[in-house]
Protein backbone atom coordinates (compact mmCIF):
# COMPACT_ATOMS: atom_id res chain seq x y z
CA UNK A 1 0.00 0.00 0.00
CA UNK A 2 1.34 3.45 -0.87
CA UNK A 3 2.12 6.22 1.59
CA UNK A 4 -0.79 8.24 0.23
CA UNK A 5 -3.34 5.51 0.86
CA UNK A 6 -1.97 4.87 4.35
CA UNK A 7 -2.08 8.61 4.93
CA UNK A 8 -5.82 8.88 4.29
CA UNK A 9 -6.50 6.08 6.76
CA UNK A 10 -4.19 7.64 9.34
CA UNK A 11 -5.92 11.01 9.13
CA UNK A 12 -9.40 9.52 9.51
CA UNK A 13 -9.04 9.67 13.29
CA UNK A 14 -9.99 13.17 14.60
CA UNK A 15 -7.33 13.27 17.34
CA UNK A 16 -4.63 12.08 14.96
CA UNK A 17 -5.73 14.71 12.45
CA UNK A 18 -5.47 17.40 15.15
CA UNK A 19 -1.94 16.25 16.03
CA UNK A 20 -0.99 16.37 12.36
CA UNK A 21 -2.37 19.91 12.05
CA UNK A 22 -0.34 21.00 15.10
CA UNK A 23 2.80 19.58 13.50
CA UNK A 24 2.05 21.51 10.32
CA UNK A 25 2.15 24.69 12.39
CA UNK A 26 5.41 23.80 14.17
CA UNK A 27 7.54 20.73 15.03
CA UNK A 28 6.82 19.43 18.53
CA UNK A 29 7.83 16.85 21.11
CA UNK A 30 5.40 14.32 22.57
CA UNK A 31 5.14 16.16 25.86
CA UNK A 32 4.33 19.47 24.19
CA UNK A 33 1.54 17.89 22.15
CA UNK A 34 0.13 16.11 25.22
CA UNK A 35 -0.06 19.42 27.09
CA UNK A 36 -2.06 20.99 24.25
CA UNK A 37 -4.52 18.11 23.79
CA UNK A 38 -7.01 16.30 26.07
CA UNK A 39 -5.24 12.95 25.62
CA UNK A 40 -2.48 11.19 27.54
CA UNK A 41 1.19 11.19 26.59
CA UNK A 42 1.14 7.44 25.71
CA UNK A 43 -1.89 8.07 23.46
CA UNK A 44 -0.05 10.88 21.67
CA UNK A 45 2.95 8.58 21.16
CA UNK A 46 0.72 5.92 19.62
CA UNK A 47 -0.91 8.43 17.27
CA UNK A 48 2.53 9.69 16.22
CA UNK A 49 3.64 6.12 15.50
CA UNK A 50 0.66 5.65 13.17
CA UNK A 51 1.44 8.94 11.39
CA UNK A 52 5.10 7.98 11.10
CA UNK A 53 4.26 4.53 9.71
CA UNK A 54 2.00 6.24 7.17
CA UNK A 55 4.91 8.38 6.02
CA UNK A 56 3.32 11.65 7.12
CA UNK A 57 5.72 12.62 9.89
CA UNK A 58 9.40 12.14 10.70
CA UNK A 59 11.28 12.55 13.96
CA UNK A 60 14.77 13.48 15.09
CA UNK A 61 16.51 13.48 18.44
CA UNK A 62 17.13 16.80 20.18
CA UNK A 63 18.84 16.18 23.51
CA UNK A 64 16.63 13.86 25.56
CA UNK A 65 13.58 14.48 23.37
CA UNK A 66 12.41 13.39 19.96
CA UNK A 67 10.98 16.19 17.85
CA UNK A 68 8.28 15.30 15.33
CA UNK A 69 7.53 17.25 12.16
CA UNK A 70 5.58 16.81 8.94
CA UNK A 71 7.35 14.87 6.18
CA UNK A 72 7.08 16.99 2.98
CA UNK A 73 7.44 13.87 0.80
CA UNK A 74 4.57 12.10 2.53
CA UNK A 75 2.41 15.20 2.29
CA UNK A 76 3.22 15.53 -1.42
CA UNK A 77 2.21 11.90 -1.98
CA UNK A 78 -1.06 12.52 -0.17
CA UNK A 79 -1.75 15.57 -2.33
CA UNK A 80 -0.90 13.64 -5.50
CA UNK A 81 -3.40 10.93 -4.57
CA UNK A 82 -6.08 13.57 -4.02
CA UNK A 83 -5.27 15.19 -7.37
CA UNK A 84 -5.59 11.82 -9.10
CA UNK A 85 -8.92 11.23 -7.39
CA UNK A 86 -10.37 14.54 -8.57
CA UNK A 87 -8.97 14.08 -12.08
CA UNK A 88 -10.76 10.73 -12.42
CA UNK A 89 -13.95 12.08 -10.83
CA UNK A 90 -14.14 15.15 -13.06
CA UNK A 91 -13.36 13.09 -16.15
CA UNK A 92 -16.22 10.73 -15.31
CA UNK A 93 -18.54 13.68 -14.70
CA UNK A 94 -17.56 15.22 -18.07
CA UNK A 95 -18.32 11.92 -19.83
CA UNK A 96 -21.82 11.76 -18.30
CA UNK A 97 -22.62 15.40 -19.06
CA UNK A 98 -21.51 15.15 -22.69
CA UNK A 99 -23.31 11.84 -23.31
CA UNK A 100 -26.41 12.41 -25.49
CA UNK A 101 -29.72 11.58 -23.83
CA UNK A 102 -31.65 8.56 -25.10
CA UNK A 103 -35.15 7.27 -24.62
CA UNK A 104 -37.11 9.16 -21.98
CA UNK A 105 -37.18 12.90 -22.93
CA UNK A 106 -37.26 13.74 -19.19
CA UNK A 107 -33.79 12.19 -18.63
CA UNK A 108 -31.94 15.09 -16.88
CA UNK A 109 -28.30 15.27 -15.83
CA UNK A 110 -27.96 17.36 -12.66
CA UNK A 111 -25.57 20.27 -13.10
CA UNK A 112 -22.74 20.78 -10.67
CA UNK A 113 -23.77 23.38 -8.09
CA UNK A 114 -20.29 24.22 -6.87
CA UNK A 115 -17.06 25.74 -8.13
CA UNK A 116 -13.59 24.89 -6.88
CA UNK A 117 -10.32 26.75 -7.43
CA UNK A 118 -6.92 26.68 -5.76
CA UNK A 119 -3.44 28.16 -5.87
CA UNK A 120 -0.14 27.65 -4.05
CA UNK A 121 1.70 30.57 -2.46
CA UNK A 122 5.19 30.67 -1.04
CA UNK A 123 4.30 31.71 2.50
CA UNK A 124 3.68 30.08 5.90
CA UNK A 125 0.07 29.13 6.55
CA UNK A 126 -0.43 31.80 9.22
CA UNK A 127 0.80 34.54 6.88
CA UNK A 128 -1.30 33.25 3.99
CA UNK A 129 -4.43 33.33 6.15
CA UNK A 130 -3.64 36.76 7.60
CA UNK A 131 -3.17 38.43 4.22
CA UNK A 132 -6.28 36.82 2.71
CA UNK A 133 -8.51 38.00 5.52
CA UNK A 134 -6.99 41.19 6.88
CA UNK A 135 -5.88 42.56 3.51
CA UNK A 136 -8.62 41.23 1.19
CA UNK A 137 -9.01 44.63 -0.43
CA UNK A 138 -5.41 44.61 -1.67
CA UNK A 139 -6.20 41.94 -4.27
CA UNK A 140 -9.96 42.29 -4.80
CA UNK A 141 -10.49 43.62 -8.35
CA UNK A 142 -11.45 47.30 -8.11
CA UNK A 143 -14.02 46.90 -10.89
CA UNK A 144 -15.98 44.40 -8.79
CA UNK A 145 -18.13 47.05 -7.22
CA UNK A 146 -21.88 47.12 -6.48
CA UNK A 147 -21.72 50.63 -5.05
CA UNK A 148 -22.59 53.73 -7.09
CA UNK A 149 -19.25 55.31 -6.22
CA UNK A 150 -15.62 54.18 -6.12
CA UNK A 151 -14.55 51.88 -3.30
CA UNK A 152 -12.49 53.56 -0.60
CA UNK A 153 -11.74 50.33 1.28
CA UNK A 154 -12.76 46.70 1.60
CA UNK A 155 -13.18 45.45 5.17
CA UNK A 156 -13.10 41.84 6.40
CA UNK A 157 -14.47 41.56 9.94
CA UNK A 158 -12.57 38.60 11.49
CA UNK A 159 -15.33 36.96 13.53
CA UNK A 160 -18.41 34.79 13.11
CA UNK A 161 -21.26 37.12 12.23
CA UNK A 162 -18.88 39.72 10.82
CA UNK A 163 -19.17 41.01 7.28
CA UNK A 164 -16.98 41.33 4.25
CA UNK A 165 -17.98 44.69 2.81
CA UNK A 166 -16.97 47.56 0.57
CA UNK A 167 -17.08 51.14 1.80
CA UNK A 168 -17.51 53.84 -0.83
CA UNK A 169 -15.71 57.18 -0.98
CA UNK A 170 -19.00 58.77 0.09
CA UNK A 171 -19.31 56.52 3.15
CA UNK A 172 -21.90 54.15 1.65
CA UNK A 173 -21.50 50.45 2.48
CA UNK A 174 -22.11 47.24 0.52
CA UNK A 175 -22.15 44.11 2.73
CA UNK A 176 -21.83 41.36 0.16
CA UNK A 177 -20.64 38.46 2.34
CA UNK A 178 -21.05 37.35 5.96
CA UNK A 179 -18.64 35.25 8.03
CA UNK A 180 -20.30 31.92 8.96
CA UNK A 181 -17.24 30.17 10.43
CA UNK A 182 -13.81 31.48 11.35
CA UNK A 183 -10.95 29.07 12.15
CA UNK A 184 -7.54 30.74 11.74
CA UNK A 185 -5.23 29.78 10.18
CA UNK A 186 -7.06 26.83 8.63
CA UNK A 187 -10.29 28.05 7.06
CA UNK A 188 -13.01 30.65 6.83
CA UNK A 189 -16.57 30.17 5.58
CA UNK A 190 -18.70 33.01 4.23
CA UNK A 191 -22.08 33.51 2.62
CA UNK A 192 -22.37 34.98 -0.90
CA UNK A 193 -25.05 37.66 -0.64
CA UNK A 194 -25.21 38.55 -4.32
CA UNK A 195 -28.16 37.55 -6.50
CA UNK A 196 -28.12 36.31 -10.12
CA UNK A 197 -28.97 39.93 -11.04
CA UNK A 198 -25.69 40.98 -9.32
CA UNK A 199 -27.52 42.86 -6.61
CA UNK A 200 -27.38 42.41 -2.83
CA UNK A 201 -29.48 39.45 -1.69
CA UNK A 202 -31.10 40.05 1.71
CA UNK A 203 -32.78 36.65 2.04
CA UNK A 204 -30.26 34.27 3.72
CA UNK A 205 -32.12 31.28 2.25
CA UNK A 206 -31.16 32.50 -1.23
CA UNK A 207 -27.45 32.84 -0.61
CA UNK A 208 -24.69 30.37 -1.46
CA UNK A 209 -21.53 29.91 0.59
CA UNK A 210 -17.83 29.91 -0.12
CA UNK A 211 -15.15 28.31 2.01
CA UNK A 212 -11.47 29.17 1.86
CA UNK A 213 -9.12 26.48 3.16
CA UNK A 214 -5.42 26.95 3.90
CA UNK A 215 -3.26 23.82 3.76
CA UNK A 216 0.43 23.91 4.66
CA UNK A 217 2.38 21.88 2.11
CA UNK A 218 5.68 22.82 3.79
CA UNK A 219 6.49 25.30 6.57
CA UNK A 220 6.96 27.95 3.88
CA UNK A 221 4.38 26.95 1.26
CA UNK A 222 0.58 27.01 1.51
CA UNK A 223 -2.15 25.75 -0.77
CA UNK A 224 -5.22 28.02 -0.75
CA UNK A 225 -8.45 26.36 -1.89
CA UNK A 226 -11.81 28.01 -2.53
CA UNK A 227 -14.99 25.97 -2.76
CA UNK A 228 -18.09 27.97 -3.69
CA UNK A 229 -21.05 25.66 -3.14
CA UNK A 230 -24.85 25.48 -2.99
CA UNK A 231 -25.10 27.91 -5.90
CA UNK A 232 -28.56 26.64 -6.73
CA UNK A 233 -29.88 28.32 -3.59
CA UNK A 234 -29.89 31.57 -5.57
CA UNK A 235 -32.92 30.30 -7.46
CA UNK A 236 -33.71 31.13 -11.07
CA UNK A 237 -30.59 32.20 -12.92
CA UNK A 238 -28.16 30.56 -10.48
CA UNK A 239 -26.19 29.10 -13.39
CA UNK A 240 -25.13 32.65 -14.28
CA UNK A 241 -23.64 33.06 -10.82
CA UNK A 242 -21.71 29.82 -11.27
CA UNK A 243 -20.39 30.93 -14.65
CA UNK A 244 -19.40 34.28 -13.20
CA UNK A 245 -17.45 32.98 -10.21
CA UNK A 246 -15.85 30.18 -12.26
CA UNK A 247 -14.85 32.41 -15.18
CA UNK A 248 -11.70 34.40 -15.84
CA UNK A 249 -13.08 37.35 -13.85
CA UNK A 250 -14.20 35.20 -10.92
CA UNK A 251 -12.27 33.18 -8.33
CA UNK A 252 -9.36 32.45 -10.68
CA UNK A 253 -8.74 36.21 -10.95
CA UNK A 254 -9.01 36.70 -7.17
CA UNK A 255 -6.56 33.89 -6.48
CA UNK A 256 -4.07 35.07 -9.08
CA UNK A 257 -4.10 38.62 -7.74
CA UNK A 258 -3.81 37.23 -4.21
CA UNK A 259 -0.78 35.17 -5.30
CA UNK A 260 0.75 38.26 -6.91
CA UNK A 261 0.19 40.14 -3.66
CA UNK A 262 1.94 37.38 -1.70
CA UNK A 263 4.81 37.20 -4.19
CA UNK A 264 5.39 40.92 -3.69
CA UNK A 265 6.43 40.20 -0.09
CA UNK A 266 9.36 38.01 -1.08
Amino acid sequence: MTYAMNGWAALADPTRRTIFERLIEHPSAVGELARELPVSRPAVSQHLKVLKDAGLVVDKRAGKQRIYQVDPDGLAALRAELDRFWTKTLAAYKTVVEQPTKGDPMNIVAADTSVRASIVVEAPIARAFKVFTEDFGSFKPAEHNLLKVEIAETVFEPKVGGFLYDRGVDGSVCRWARVLAYDPPNSVLLSWNISPQWQIENDPLKTSEWEVRFIAETPQRTRVEIEHRNLDRHGEGWQGVREGVAGDQGWPLYLQQYADRMAGER
